[in-house]
């Protein structure tokens, strides 16, 4: 009995009772008729319980992290469509804005040389007049 209850603890188990080991140790070494009447269950039937209340919960929990896992995968998958159209939305307005820059160069290339025309013909007037006024 010494030796069971000296046994080391695994990490999130608990401590072995005394009378979990009382009813490890009796059933091997004298009869049963002392365990079933203070209405302790032999071991072996305790364990099958306990094992089987462990794969329940390890069901249970594996399938919280299967749900939980689908919510992040579900809620990823939103904020990158969420992105993917931000995305083509921001490159249409890029190419929108490509195309008026190209509209406006060209009338700003349009105008200058209207522009250069204009004060080209301005200053052919002038040269005349001066030449003209120097003859005289």
């Amino acid at each position: 009995m010494e030796a069971l209850r000296a046994q080391p603890v695994a990490e999130g188990e608990t401590r072995v009772s005394s009378v979990q080991v009382v009813s490890q140790v009796l059933p091997k070494n004298s009869s049963n008729s002392f365990l079933k009447s203070v209405g302790i269950k032999p071991v072996g039937t305790s364990q099958a319980s306990s094992s089987s209340n462990e794969i329940e919960l390890r069901e249970q929990l594996a399938a919280e992290a299967k749900a939980a896992v689908q919510d992040e995968l579900e809620d990823l998958k939103k904020r990158s469509e969420e992105a993917e159209e931000k995305l083509a939305r921001t490159e249409r307005e890029l190419e929108e804005m490509k195309k008026l820059t190209e509209i406006n160069t060209k009338a700003m290339e349009e105008n200058n040389a209207l522009l250069k025309q204009h004060l080209m013909h301005i200053i052919g007037k002038y040269e005349w007049v001066i030449t003209v006024s120097s003859l005289a």
